[in-house]
């Protein structure tokens, strides 16, 4: 399936928005007419369009979209708009980011010819956004608690002009191909493109040629060796399983089985998912531990203090596994979210852990982890 784009200039005034009661009876916006054509709103439309020109979906409460247009018309400098418009192969268009047609932008074929000049192989695209992944000009394996890891980025390219190409370190487990990212910003760097489309050109090939961070790399080393040694608090683990209940009911796991609705409260959710079934085999039953129905029974602060049967390691490899293998593309960007976040900062029980044990592979048991131990054991032998 073949995503196209479109680009386009307009004034806002000619955008026609038209809504519609949905199941509640509120008014919805159901189409916008964009020269004559019917397309979906996103959420990068709404908000490039109030950072666009100043005003809060407030305004809406008490105005039409119509006279809120016309009204920004005749008051503004410069009331035009560049858009761009997303086609995918189902017929379904989506209207992407609005922004100054003078900004800086990189059109979506462009971005793959300098991809494919570069020979990436890695690509996914989502929500606006072209990522990347790439491999440092000076990366070795190393190791970290017996795994081999490899250093690698990942460029986030914008291809509707809304916002600035970022980068994000990356570090690569060689046995299962799982891949955690910072997203945080002690681990992301956002290139200056200037205006026009030589600058985000010139900013991109510069970053391909010879992008290097050994402070970072060093630094995101430090944190997977420091989650070796330490415990896995039951704050951590429940804020992942939150995160992963959070994603199943909006069906962002792929190849799990249907359950109803699960909880966010830590309370057993449904055995026939071997993703969640993993989950709590490999953190342990905490409410049989501790004696609660409920861990939120618990405070914030309580939490953080108590340990699980896992090490905050294991907890970073079982994020990466569901992002890389059994998630959709937003939901991969959640459960890296959720990786960053938890890196940049202290572990709750940093240091805890005094002796090592064997790490497991594989969290998960599906058809792509029988078939990728069946591949490393022909390697072996």
């Amino acid at each position: 399936m073949v995503v196209r784009f479109d680009y386009g200039v307009a004034r806002i005034k000619d955008l026609e928005v038209r809504t519609g009661p949905d199941r509640n009876g509120k008014v919805r916006v159901r189409e916008i007419l964009l020269d004559g054509e019917s397309v979906q709103p996103s959420n990068r439309f709404w908000t490039s369009l109030h950072l666009r020109f100043g005003f809060t979906s407030n305004i809406f409460r008490y105005f039409s979209h119509g006279e809120v247009f016309h009204r920004i018309s005749e008051v503004a400098a410069n009331d035009r708009i560049r858009w761009c418009v997303e086609r995918n192969p189902t017929g379904v268009s989506r209207l992407l980011a609005v922004t100054n047609p003078n900004a800086a932008l990189m059109p979506h074929d462009d971005l793959l010819d300098l991809l494919h000049r570069y020979e990436t192989t890695e690509m996914e695209y989502g929500d606006g956004v072209v990522r990347s992944h790439h491999t440092p000009r000076l990366s070795d394996t190393f190791q970290i608690g017996g795994d081999g890891f490899q250093n690698k980025f990942i460029l986030d390219t914008p291809i509707d002009g809304f916002g600035r190409p970022s980068v994000y370190l990356s570090l690569l487990r060689l046995v299962c191909s799982n891949g955690a990212i910072g997203y945080s910003p002690a681990f992301r760097s956002e290139l200056s493109v200037g205006r026009g489309d030589d600058g985000v050109l010139f900013a991109l090939t510069r970053v391909l040629d010879g992008f290097n961070n050994e402070d970072g790399f060093a630094a995101l080393r430090q944190r997977f060796e420091s989650a070796t040694r330490s415990w896995a608090s039951v704050h951590e683990v429940n804020r992942l399983y939150k995160l992963l209940a959070r994603l199943h009911n909006r069906s962002e796991l792929r190849g799990q089985a249907a359950l109803p609705a699960l909880g966010e409260n830590g309370t057993q959710c449904g055995s026939s998912s071997s993703l969640f079934q993993a989950f709590h085999k490999m953190t342990g039953d905490l409410t049989r531990i501790y004696g609660l129905a409920n861990l939120d029974a618990l405070s914030a602060k309580r939490q953080r203090t108590l340990p699980t049967a896992c090490r905050v390691y294991d907890l970073l490899n079982f994020a990466s596994e569901v992002g890389t293998h059994h998630a959709t593309e937003m939901g991969n960007r959640l459960v890296q979210a959720f990786i960053g976040d938890l890196i940049s900062g202290e572990y709750d029980l940093e240091g805890t852990v005094d002796q090592f044990s064997d790490w497991r592979d594989f969290f998960i048991d599906s058809d792509q982890t029988t078939d990728t131990l069946a591949h490393l054991h022909r390697r072996t032998r």
